[in-house]
């Protein structure tokens, strides 16, 4: 009898608990990601983010189309040659995508700090963190759904500039693969600023700090970059001999101002268009001759340091930017946009300073300085770009991984635990 009772007994007592597994990878991330989103959901400061941003954005949007309607209203007025009036239309098309388009990049980079550095700094300070931990998600699968909720987020807003950017696109006449490389490379850079801010919520145990420290870094990327670039100019310098270049100046008026004055607005414009044609070394860019003597001169070399501008965001979106300046298929002249002409910059540090010396070693070589610039013999410079965020971000993480991994062997001082 007493058998039969310590066999119920046993038969009573609760099962004993099993070791608990893992959850895979992607149901881990996307548990972390919606809880993320939901969280961002349910507030209302959020939307109304959203609403200034769109706001803010269609007011600059509407003041370049502003703005762009003055240039025509002027071009019309001054009865200028078709030809002529379609290179300067198709310019400030252009010229109003890219700066609607740099200004989204400008604001993204103000706000993206901001949302992701306190995705895991956050959670420490409200002891919601711990609990987590103890949760089977991993630390890889934890900072992965931050980053790709952080990365969400920061897509929204590009989603709300969007109509804007549509609008610009259309007024400009861009072609739909540079407006689609541009919003591709912004996508991007979401996800290197929120890969940055969540690295640092992790290693920073207060959320103030975090978010500091990684305005710190956006700033050395956008303006760090130029500053160093720009020092290290004065370090890095070679020696030609050359001359100074001088250009011919027109020994007389061509017209009288007796002969002006007989003249209408309309036949003063077509004499001075006549004399500039047939005197075209008048008014082009190429000097003359080479005076005074000449001496051993110390130039900027950017060759060396150039690499320094291709981890600023601006680089990176401005060089993957198609070129679309030139000859078009219709015979159309068009010039280079803003983003264009950011790239040309960029890849000038490429080339050898040398070349750009018109009298070099006294002779003179004919070299345009009006000539439209383009990116003829150069390589691109944003895949380094993103190589170097890349590296950036990856040094970060791995940072932020070490310092969030448990079980943590010693806590800065003041760190909250649950």
């Amino acid at each position: 009898m007493s058998t039969a009772v310590a066999t119920s007994i046993h038969d009573r007592r609760p099962p004993q608990p099993q070791p608990g597994g893992r959850l895979g990878a992607a149901q881990a991330v996307a548990t972390v990601v919606g809880m993320e989103l939901r969280q961002r959901l349910r507030s209302r400061g959020w939307y109304v983010l959203l609403g200034v941003f769109f706001a803010v954005v269609g007011a600059v949007t509407l003041g370049a189309l502003g703005l762009r309607s003055l240039g025509v209203a002027e071009m019309e007025a001054s009865g200028l040659e078709p030809e002529l009036a379609e290179q300067q239309m198709r310019a400030l098309g252009r010229t109003l995508f890219d700066g609607v388009l740099l200004f989204v990049l400008t604001l993204s980079l103000l706000v993206s700090p901001a949302l992701a550095a306190n995705a895991i700094s956050g959670d420490r300070a409200g002891g919601t963190l711990a609990i987590t931990q103890v949760t089977l998600l991993r630390t890889g699968h934890l900072m992965a759904g931050k980053w790709l909720a952080a990365w969400i987020a920061s897509a929204a807003f590009l989603a709300a500039a969007l109509p804007w950017l549509a609008v610009a696109a259309v007024v400009g006449r861009v072609s739909p693969w540079a407006v689609l490389v541009g919003l591709v490379m912004i996508l991007v850079e979401f996800g290197m600023i929120a890969g940055i801010g969540v690295a640092v919520s992790a290693i920073a145990g207060r959320t103030l700090f975090a978010v500091v420290v990684t305005y710190l870094i956006v700033a050395a990327l956008t303006i760090g970059t130029l500053v160093a670039f720009g020092l290290s100019l004065q370090f890095l310098q070679t020696e030609v001999r050359a001359n100074d270049a001088e250009f011919g100046p027109m020994t007389a008026e061509p017209f009288t101002e007796a002969e002006l004055e007989k003249m209408t607005p309309e036949e003063a414009e077509q004499a001075w268009a006549e004399w500039e044609a047939a005197h075209p070394e008048l008014y082009d860019g190429i000097a003359d001759r080479c005076v005074g003597p000449v001496t051993t001169r110390t130039i900027p070399d950017p060759r060396r340091s150039g690499w320094l501008l291709a981890a600023n965001p601006y680089a990176v979106l401005a060089d993957a930017s198609p070129w679309e300046a030139g000859l078009l298929a219709d015979g159309t002249r068009v010039d280079p946009g803003p983003l264009n002409l950011l790239s040309v910059g960029l890849r000038w540090t490429q080339r050898d300073p040398v070349r750009d010396v018109e009298c070099l070693d006294g002779e003179l070589r004919g070299l345009d300085q009006s000539g439209v610039p383009d990116r003829q013999g150069t390589w691109p410079v944003w895949p380094l770009g993103l190589a170097m965020q890349g590296v950036l971000v990856a040094g970060l993480v791995w940072w932020g991984h070490r310092r969030l991994d448990t079980p943590a062997g010693r806590l800065p001082a003041g760190t909250r635990v649950a």
